[in-house]
């Protein structure tokens, strides 16, 4: 890495390199110091007590907060307080050596007339040490340039520098961008560029840099023949019909990634690396190496859980890889006080095609609530597609069987239904989001062989997640769901498609399926629903979290007017112990606006996972 000066300038910081490696010997010299004064202050062969030093205290100012923190955590005065001097002498010994790295720190986020002083009041109790930061104006980019050796592909000529002239010079920023450009070039066909200059002049007169940054794409390749190595049980079909792409195909580092993820999203695989080869074959094809290490063929979970129905449990058997070749069988079994249930979820991946799916899904269920009594079983079979990595469609057809009593009405039906559906998802984690969002559409057209009403069921519901502070952890995540039933009057759809709210899973605080319009204290359920919930998540530790949310919703007929249609509200806390396969949950929630027929008022939920 080659810096270049200017007559009137000096050299840009850039700390995540060469001064980087040279803070750090400077921290671990001065601390081993420290210790060893220690030592020998002791007269033994272990640290001195940290009561026996110089203590004291530590005030900055000027440096405003990203640099304010950077010093912390940079500085051994700040860092090593825990750790206090034998002698005052040695407390300004410290306090120089961390001097010339404030002045880097300085430079590094683009003050290069920046000053600072270090002092110390030792007529206070504890002492206090000043650090007093003077910044000045930050630099800024007079020029901006970008050069690739050669310009072997057109496509080279359009990538350009997102930096500006006039922006404000940060280093981590500069780093940052020689990545991206290099992620960019890598995806233009070039498997192995790199960066060979930056030429950095700084002119402390007229406070600005000029940056330029040079880089060699290497020698651009096409895909070769994928080697697949460390199969035992799988067969090499099913990773090669994930394959996006031929033999022969420019090379392109994002269908790489994007297989590599479809492989790992299998569930198949408990580690699996895809690179390319750099020795190229005789044909001057690189070859693809697929390294993997299958997962034990089968896996057994229990679970147990508490919510305002009750206790509940849940059995699981996943059967990997079946016939050899990727397919997955799921068994499950599910209890609590209201519903029993059993299903089985058959996946065939690489359905006629790589991003294709096949999922066929059984399912017999048997529910006592207050609302209805429910018998039914039902198949569904639903080719799913990936057209992103992000989005998701699918289309499907199913069979219901069903047998309803509400009111003393005892009604049977025999649907056919189709379903659609939509899935935006670019969450950072499954099970414990806290960036991105998600957005889940789907609806299903019922026909009933029996003579009644046919029907549309759609329901919407999008999820967003955002960090809020990053030293806590503190994140938001907030939910918003609709439904809506259409087609048909609401007495011709059978009660348990009915759309109903309150409970662990919708608007916590309220009895199950409590919310909405009633008729001798019996919940109707309706055809429109809709529901928000609003959460605050702080995990200032590795194992344990804390949240508090509010939620919102109702449910309510559209043929009733503005009967019951007004929103019933609940809010609680809760805490989380984060676990190796996700966090379990407790929650304690209080109804806010509750009905007459709410009669407990205080609902407890255990489960493992976030609430959405």
């Amino acid at each position: 890495m080659q810096n270049s000066e200017a007559s009137k300038g000096t050299t840009l910081t850039f700390l995540p390199a060469w001064n980087r490696l040279r803070l750090m010997v400077s921290r671990i010299h001065s601390k081993l110091l420290m210790l060893l004064l220690c030592l020998l202050g002791a007269g033994c062969a272990t640290v001195a007590p940290r009561d026996d030093g110089v203590k004291y205290k530590v005030k900055i100012d000027g440096a405003g907060w990203a640099l304010g923190r950077a010093i912390e955590e940079s500085t051994a005065t700040c860092k090593f307080r825990s750790y206090p001097p034998s002698t005052v002498g040695q407390l300004k010994y410290r306090m120089q050596q961390d001097e010339s790295t404030i002045l880097e720190l300085l430079e590094s986020h683009g003050y290069y007339a920046g000053r600072v002083r270090l002092s110390v009041n030792e007529t206070k109790d504890p002492m206090r040490v000043d650090i007093q930061v003077r910044r000045g104006d930050p630099f800024t980019y007079r020029q901006v340039k970008l050069l690739i050796q050669g310009l072997p592909d057109k496509s080279l000529t359009r990538i350009h520098s997102r930096l500006r002239e006039g922006q404000r010079v940060v280093a981590a920023e500069v780093y940052a961008e020689e990545e991206r450009i290099l992620d960019v070039i890598r995806s233009r066909g070039y498997p192995f560029p790199k960066l060979v200059r930056r030429t950095v002049d700084v002119d402390r007169e007229q406070g600005a840099v000029d940056l330029m940054m040079e880089f060699d794409p290497g020698e651009s390749a096409v895909f070769g023949p994928v080697r697949i190595e460390g199969l035992v049980d799988l067969k090499e079909q099913y990773i090669r019909r994930q394959v996006p792409w031929d033999v022969g195909d420019p090379y392109d580092k994002e269908s790489m990634a994007r297989f590599e993820r479809r492989l790992l999203g299998s569930g198949l695989f408990s580690s699996l690396q895809v690179d390319l080869d750099s020795t190229p074959g005789e044909d001057g094809r690189m070859p693809v190496v697929v390294q993997a290490t299958e997962r034990d063929k089968r896996t057994i979970r229990l679970g147990a859980s508490y919510s305002d129905v009750g206790p509940g449990g849940k059995g699981q058997w996943v059967q990997r890889s079946l016939f050899g070749g990727g397919e997955r069988l799921d068994l499950a079994v599910a209890w609590n006080p209201v519903k029993r249930s059993g299903a089985g979820r058959f996946t065939r991946s690489g359905f006629l095609d790589a991003r294709q799916s096949l999922v066929v899904d059984l399912d017999a269920t048997k529910e006592m609530s207050d609302a209805y009594d429910s018998t039914r079983g039902s198949i569904q079979a639903m080719v799913l597609r990936d057209l992103t990595p992000r989005i998701q469609v699918g289309l499907g057809s199913g069979y219901k069987q069903s047998r309803v009593e509400q009111l003393d009405m005892d009604e049977q039906y025999s649907h056919v239904f189709f379903p659609v559906q939509a899935i935006y998802d670019n969450r950072d984690n499954r099970l414990n989001p806290v960036r991105g969002m998600q957005v889940i559409g789907h609806s299903a057209f019922f026909e009933d062989l029996r003579g009644s009403q046919s029907f549309l069921k759609t329901e919407l519901e999008g999820r967003h997640y955002a960090m809020l502070w990053e030293r806590q952890r503190l994140s938001s995540a907030l939910r918003l769901s609709m439904g809506s039933l259409d087609g048909a009057a609401i007495e011709a759809v059978p009660a348990d498609e009915r759309f109903y709210a309150g409970g662990g899973g919708s608007v916590r605080g309220y009895e199950y399926q409590q919310i909405g319009p009633r008729r001798n204290d019996v919940p109707l359920g309706g055809d429109k629903r809709i529901e928000f919930s609003a959460e605050l998540r702080m995990q200032p530790g590795p194992r344990l979290g804390y949240a508090v949310f509010l939620d919102g919703g109702t449910v309510y007929n559209e043929s009733m007017g503005d009967y019951e249609r007004s929103l019933r509200y609940g809010a609680g806390a809760g805490i989380r112990w984060f676990t190796g396969i996700g966090p379990l949950r407790a929650d304690v929630a209080y109804p806010l606006n509750p009905s007459a027929g709410q009669v407990e008022r205080l609902q407890f939920y255990i489960s493992l996972g976030q609430a959405f």
